[in-house]
This record gives C-alpha cells, sequence and structure tokens, in this order.
C-alpha cells in the first residue's frame, strides 16, 4: 500500500491530489472522460441521502454564553457504535476507519468552534469600534482616537484575511454560509477602519484595500448561485471602494498641487482602477449593484483615467443597452446616478457615440414624458422639505447637460448634426415651459415697509436650480452656434427667450445696488441648503472671503431654512419686515452659491453675444441694419453694473492674495473678467446700433477703475492672457483710456 501511494504521483502533495481526483470521480469523470455510475458513486450517493450522521448533527446557536458548542455529538456516536465490541467480530478490520472518521469529525467541531469564536470576535469588535468613534447620533467623538499607524496595521492585516479567505473560496462549488458570514464582518470591519482614517489613507493601503475589493467583487459575481450573504458583501465592497477612490481623488488631487512628486502614486492608483472597470461593469448588470457600480465608474472615469484608456474597455464590457433600460424605471433612484454617469463619458467623442447610437435621445424623451411636470422647477413654499428631496429634481438638468455635451463633443458630424436637428425643436417647441421656468429671475424682496398689509412669503429656490438655470444656458450656447437651424427652431420664441436672459441679467447686476440700503432688510435671493452636500459646505468657512457683489449678498439668504416652530425667525430671515440682528457669516455654501450666479452671468452674456454676432452677419449679408429685427440687448446700465461687480471683486481679490492663490480664487478672477469683458462687449454694440457715445461721467468712473484693476493684476501671471484682451476690448469702447 505505501509503495502504491509512493507511486502516486510520486509522492508529491499527496493528500491534495488524491482529493481532487475523489471529486472529480464522484462527478462521474477520470482523467478528463466521462465514465459511467459504478460502486463507489453509488455508495456515496447513498449515504449522503440516507443521512446517517443527521441524528448526531447539534442545531448550532450563536449564544455567547453557551459552553461546549459541538457539531456533531460525538459521544453519543462513539456509544451507538459500540467499538469496544468490534474486536470481538468481522468488523475488527474497520475499526481503524471508524476511528479515523470520528477524527474528521472532531477536527470539524474544532473548525466550527474556531471559526464560530472568529465570528463572535469580529462583530464585538466592530460594535466596540462604532462606539468608540461615534456618538448615538452618528457623529464622530472628540475623545481620544486610535493613532493612524495602529489603524493602517490592522487594516493590512484584515486585508491579508480576506485575501486568503477568498483563496480558499471557488465559482465551482457553493460558498458555505460560515465563511460568507466571516467575509461580510472582515468587509465591514473594513469599512469601519478606511472611514476613520480616509483623510489621511496611504497610498500602500489604498492599493491592497482596491485589491481585496477587485478580489472580492470578481469571485462573488462568478458565484453559481448568489445568496443574500453574497449580495450585502458585495455592496459592502462596492462601498469601501466608493470610500477609498474619493479619499484618493482629494488627497491626490491636493498632494498634485502642493508636490510633483505625487504623481507617481497617482499613477499606481490609476493603473489599479483600470483593472476594476471590467469587474464594475459586470456588477451594473445587478440591479442591487447598478447604482454603486455607476458611482465608482463614474468617479474612476472623471478623476483616474483618461478617456482614451477607458473607452475601449466600456466598448467591450459595458453592456449601455441594459443602463439605459434603466432609465425607463421612473421610480428608480438610480436615474440621477445614470444621468451624471452619461454626463461623464458624453465628453468624449467615442463614447457620445455610443449613447447616441444606443438610444439615449429616444430614452430622454420617454423619461422626460414619464415625469412631467415633475422634472421642472419646484418652488412651493407649502411643501415640506422631505417632500422636495424625494423628488430627483436635477434630472431635467442633467438630461439637457448630456445633450450639451454629445453636441459638443460630436462637432459637425453627422451624428452631430443629427442631435441639433431632432433636439432644437423638442426642447423649444414640446418644452418651451421647462426652459423658460428654467430662465425665470427671482423677485426682489418688496420695498413696501407697511406692516400692517399682509404679504406672500417669497418663493425659495435651491442650489440645484441654478445649476439646472447653468445647463439650460449651456444648452442654448451650444445650440445657437448652429445659426441656420437654430432661427428656424426658436422663431417664435426667439423674443421671449432674449427678454428672459435679459431680466435674470438684470436681477443680478441690480442686486449688489441694494447693498448700501439701510431699509432693505432681506436679501434678494433665498437659496437655503436642501441637500445634504448643501449642509455639508454649509457648515465649512467661506473660500472667496469677499465683501464684494454677491459674495456679500448671498449669504443671508444661503442660512439653512428654519423650522416652521420658529415662525418669528423665519420670518425675519426670508422677507419680511422684522429687524436682522447683525450680519451673517460667510460661509463655504453661500461662496458656491455667489460662484454660481457669476457662472450664470457668464452664460446669459455668452448667448447675448452669439445673438448679437447672428445678427451682424445677417446684417452684414443683407448690406444693412434691420433696427426692427434686431434682437433685443441689454441696457448699458445694467451691463455697467456687472462690470462695476466684476472689477470690484477682482481687485479685491488680487490684493488680498499672492501670486500663488489657491485654484478656486484663480478660477473666480478669470471667471468674472471674461464676465467683464463680454458686458464691455455688449455694451460696444449696443452703442453702435444706437449710435450714442458713453455718458461723461460713466467714462470718468470706469477710468478709475480700470487703472484700479490694471495696477491690481500686476504680478499675477495666471491673468495675463485675459488682462491683454481685455485691454484691446476696452480700448474699443474708450479709445485713448489706457
Amino acid at each position: 500500500m505505501v509503495v502504491i501511494l509512493n507511486l502516486y504521483s510520486e509522492g508529491k502533495e499527496l493528500k491534495k491530489l488524491i482529493l481532487n481526483d475523489l471529486y472529480y470521480h464522484l462527478q462521474g469523470e477520470l482523467e478528463g472522460r466521462k465514465m459511467g455510475i459504478g460502486p463507489f458513486k453509488e455508495l456515496s450517493q447513498y449515504l449522503v441521502e440516507s443521512n446517517f450522521l443527521g441524528s448526531y448533527q447539534q442545531q448550532f446557536r450563536e449564544d455567547f454564553f453557551a459552553k461546549n458548542m459541538f457539531l456533531f455529538d460525538l459521544t453519543q456516536l462513539r456509544s451507538d457504535l459500540n467499538l469496544g465490541a468490534w474486536d470481538c467480530s468481522d468488523w475488527r478490520t474497520s475499526k481503524e476507519i471508524a476511528e479515523t472518521m470520528l477524527r474528521f469529525l472532531q477536527d470539524a467541531n474544532t473548525v466550527m468552534l474556531l471559526s464560530s469564536s472568529k465570528l463572535s470576535a469580529l462583530k464585538e469588535l466592530i460594535a466596540v469600534l462604532a462606539v468608540y468613534h461615534d456618538d448615538s447620533k452618528g457623529r464622530a467623538t472628540t475623545g481620544e482616537k486610535i493613532q493612524n499607524e495602529l489603524i493602517f496595521t490592522c487594516v493590512d492585516n484584515i486585508c491579508q484575511s480576506f485575501l486568503a479567505t477568498i483563496e480558499m473560496l471557488s465559482p465551482v462549488l457553493d460558498a458555505s454560509e460560515d465563511m460568507l458570514n466571516i467575509l461580510a464582518c472582515q468587509v465591514e470591519l473594513l469599512l469601519l477602519l478606511t472611514r476613520t482614517v480616509c483623510k489621511g489613507l496611504s497610498t500602500d493601503i489604498s492599493l491592497l484595500v482596491m485589491k481585496c475589493a477587485s478580489s472580492g467583487l470578481k469571485l462573488l459575481s462568478e458565484l453559481k448561485l448568489l445568496p443574500s450573504k453574497a449580495n450585502l458583501i458585495m455592496k459592502l465592497l462596492l462601498t469601501l471602494l466608493l470610500l477609498v477612490l474619493q479619499s484618493n481623488s482629494l488627497n491626490l488631487n491636493f498632494d498634485a498641487a502642493a508636490d510633483e512628486g505625487s504623481g507617481k502614486d497617482f499613477s499606481k492608483v490609476s493603473n489599479a482602477t483600470l483593472g476594476l472597470l471590467p469587474i464594475l461593469c459586470n456588477c451594473i448588470t445587478t440591479s442591487e449593484h447598478c447604482m454603486l457600480s455607476l458611482s465608482v465608474m463614474d468617479l474612476i472615469l472623471g478623476s483616474f483615467l483618461m478617456p482614451r484608456t477607458w473607452l475601449p474597455v466600456l466598448q467591450n464590457h459595458l453592456q449601455m443597452q441594459f443602463v439605459m433600460l434603466k432609465l425607463q424605471d421612473k421610480n428608480s433612484s438610480t436615474i440621477p446616478i445614470i444621468m451624471k454617469f452619461f454626463l461623464t463619458i458624453a465628453r468624449t467623442r467615442g463614447a457620445a457615440e455610443m449613447l447616441y447610437s444606443s438610444g439615449f435621445l429616444s430614452s430622454l424623451r420617454v423619461l422626460f414624458s414619464q415625469s412631467g411636470e415633475v422634472l421642472s422647477r419646484i418652488g412651493s413654499p407649502n411643501m415640506s422639505t422631505s417632500e422636495k428631496l424625494e423628488i430627483p429634481q436635477d434630472i431635467w438638468g442633467l438630461g439637457l447637460a448630456v445633450v450639451t455635451a454629445m453636441v459638443q463633443s460630436l462637432g459637425d458630424s453627422s451624428s452631430g448634426t443629427a442631435i441639433v436637428e431632432s433636439m432644437m425643436p423638442y426642447f423649444f417647441s414640446e418644452k418651451t415651459h421647462l426652459i423658460f421656468n428654467s430662465l425665470d429671475a427671482p423677485d426682489f424682496p418688496s420695498e413696501d415697509h407697511d406692516k400692517k398689509r399682509p404679504r406672500a412669503q417669497r418663493p425659495w429656490i435651491s442650489f440645484a436650480t441654478l445649476k439646472e438655470t447653468e445647463h439650460t444656458l449651456m444648452l442654448m450656447c451650444e445650440l445657437a452656434k448652429h445659426w441656420n437651424s437654430w432661427i428656424k427652431a426658436i422663431k417664435n420664441v426667439d423674443k421671449q427667450l432674449r427678454e428672459k436672459c435679459i431680466h435674470l441679467l438684470a436681477f443680478i447686476s441690480r442686486g449688489t445696488q441694494r447693498l448700501g440700503e439701510p431699509s432693505i432688510r432681506s436679501p434678494p435671493l433665498l437659496c437655503p441648503p436642501t441637500l445634504k452636500e448643501d449642509f455639508e459646505t454649509c457648515s465649512k468657512p467661506s473660500y472667496i472671503n469677499s465683501r464684494s457683489g454677491w459674495f456679500a449678498l448671498s449669504p443671508p439668504g444661503c442660512m439653512p431654512k428654519p423650522k416652521i416652530s420658529s415662525i418669528s425667525t423665519a420670518l425675519s430671515i426670508y422677507g419680511q419686515t422684522a429687524d436682522t440682528t447683525g450680519p451673517v457669516p460667510k460661509t463655504c455654501f453661500s461662496d458656491t452659491v455667489a460662484v454660481q450666479v457669476y457662472r450664470i452671468t457668464f452664460l446669459l452674456l455668452k448667448f447675448l453675444c452669439l445673438q448679437a454676432e447672428g445678427a451682424a452677419k445677417r446684417a452684414e449679408e443683407a448690406g444693412f441694419i434691420d433696427l426692427a429685427h434686431f434682437p433685443e440687448l441689454p441696457m448699458p446700465e445694467i451691463l455697467h453694473g456687472l462690470q462695476d461687480q466684476a472689477i470690484t471683486i477682482v481687485v479685491e481679490l488680487c490684493q488680498a492674495h499672492k501670486p500663488t492663490e489657491s485654484l478656486e480664487i484663480k478660477s473666480v478672477c478669470n471667471l468674472l473678467l471674461q464676465v467683464l469683458e463680454m458686458a464691455l462687449q455688449l455694451e460696444l454694440c449696443v452703442l453702435q446700433i444706437c449710435a450714442i457715445r458713453p455718458v461723461l461721467g460713466r467714462v470718468e468712473d470706469f477710468s478709475k477703475e480700470a487703472k484700479s484693476l490694471f495696477s491690481a493684476l500686476e504680478g499675477h501671471d495666471f491673468l495675463k492672457a485675459s488682462r491683454n484682451s481685455l485691454k484691446q476690448m476696452i480700448s474699443c469702447i474708450y479709445p485713448g483710456l489706457l
């Protein structure tokens, strides 16, 4: 017998090889060939079906106080077998086999006890850490924290254990419930530890966690039967992956601004994310994992990979038709996630072609028709905040943004032209009311101080509403470039479109004129935080720190909406006649709202400039200016107000900051200088069309402002191009001024 065993594959890995052959023998295979059912398989099937050990198997309960836990009652089994009597019978030769069976059953009891102990320890550790790091309301505690180095060591150990457990599983076999329970606890513990140090997560630890997530998702998605526990593990892994990638996106971008050597770390993370894409594409096809998978993919595509890298992977692995069908589920919470994902990929020509060929435009029409008026602006003061949050307000705006990105990416190609020709009549005939709603200017607070006269509370808007306005204007600007198609599509609404744009510009321009009026006690724009992200930024300090323009106007209207019980406070803040108690501090959210106002200003001016340029070309072709059909343009006073705001804020920021400003400061300065230049361009157009000259008083005021501006711009090289372009425009309106 010993000789035979030594000859069996030369005695190497004997146990593993025998068990492997035994498994395939039970499956009816011998050396890769199918074989008939023999006595051995018949006997094994009989033993399994008879469940001869069932009466000795104990029902295991996870009781912390239980003692002598076991899976098989070996004492009873040994008593029933009465092995001592086997020596006196013909069974004496089988006694060794029976003893071996009992040893294996004892090993099973030991493994069960070890597994249950490990599972209980993991659960208790998770509970202790959760209490240690968070209070009863889920807020971070202020006590002493566990050192990051210790947490990193724990994460490393858990990851190694997780990977070892994954290697033990095989897609061919069903994973045991005990194994899945341990995996679930390991991932939950990883998620908890990672969340506590997400801001200080090192690249090496991030890569290790990503490897765990990749291996786990790949294996669990390949299991023939996906138990509910495996489903939960996949959700936890996707959540863990999203957390790690968000942390790396913030940390690497911050480090890149301060340390050029962080590029190596970024490359490592980018390479790791590329291998995740096929796995995530597979996870998307499961409804339970679709939203998280799309969120992770959106973050990867937007922050870590270049289009030339991810586009071939999506073309080969992404089931676009499945994702497109999810848009038809009007009750699905994944719709905003899908639209954001589409917006990310639509900025690339190849992906925009994928969207177009997959029928995105028709799916978008169906989505809009199903949602109806829910997609329009929701500003009723009678609707509670919770009701508003249940409705995805940004779907309409995101739909416009995706179409805009597709038109930009496809350009003058046949697909791009087809989109323009089909969507222009749709938006400006069938959905005109939604376009107009997005361009409505808020009402200024009443200046009537008669406290006895009741007045209706002014409606408030959300930041999502401002984004919707931006997306609407971006679409209008992009479509207006296709002049011949544009004038045909909007011939019935062109006048109304321009009037609404001018009214909105007037609102933005007029706002700062009220800063010095002591009688005005209410903010011109009521935009309190509504979403979780809004409240988070509302608790952060200002990042622009400007005391001018809409940066000074927005804080009072960007405070959290008062509770209904605090009716007196609500009246004081939201446009009634009670006196204010003092200045409202500027926040990150109020700055974000102010920047959004100026982004809208830029797009309004851009659209009106495109209208003026189109009319000028038409006049040049005709040989004369037809004033009766020339587009409406803003009055000089409106443009002067915008110019003054832009100059004042840029001068303030340039004087307060060194040439090494933050990216946010640089972005705001560039945006406002573009606003200033386009406002001057429109003013020049108005002066030439109306054959008038600038008012003398305005020339003197602007001369002082311009000198102050160019003096402040000195030493800021990032504004050099804008400064030169601005000088040329000023010389056209005010020759010799500079």
